[in-house]
């Protein structure tokens, strides 16, 4: 009787291990796609809806490349920046005049 219980732990402990290990494993981007087009246009898409930091952009023209998503504030007390469009719209027109 011992011998059957410990082959059953042992089947349930290996059946655990290798459902793990297939978790660890699996597709990251979260299912099966059916043909390599398909992924290759999830990959397009993906690149194309970069997220961009507003904060990080440096210049007018680049900021303005971005108008669907950031807008170039101009001050004359503090340094020319790029916001997003929802920061932009929060700043103190005092200060700021946003493109």
């Amino acid at each position: 009787m011992a011998t059957a219980l410990s082959r059953f732990s042992l089947f349930v402990t290996l059946l655990l291990l290798v459902l793990l290990v297939a978790s660890l494993f699996e597709p990251t981007h979260g299912g099966i796609v059916g043909d390599g087009a398909s992924i290759r246009s999830l990959r397009s898409n993906q690149r194309n809806n970069r997220v961009v930091d507003c904060s990080e952009i440096a210049s007018k023209s680049h900021c303005s490349q971005y108008s669907n998503k950031c807008r170039w504030c101009r001050s004359e007390a503090l340094d020319d920046m790029c916001f997003s469009k929802s920061e932009a719209w929060r700043l103190p027109s005092q200060v700021f005049v946003c493109d």
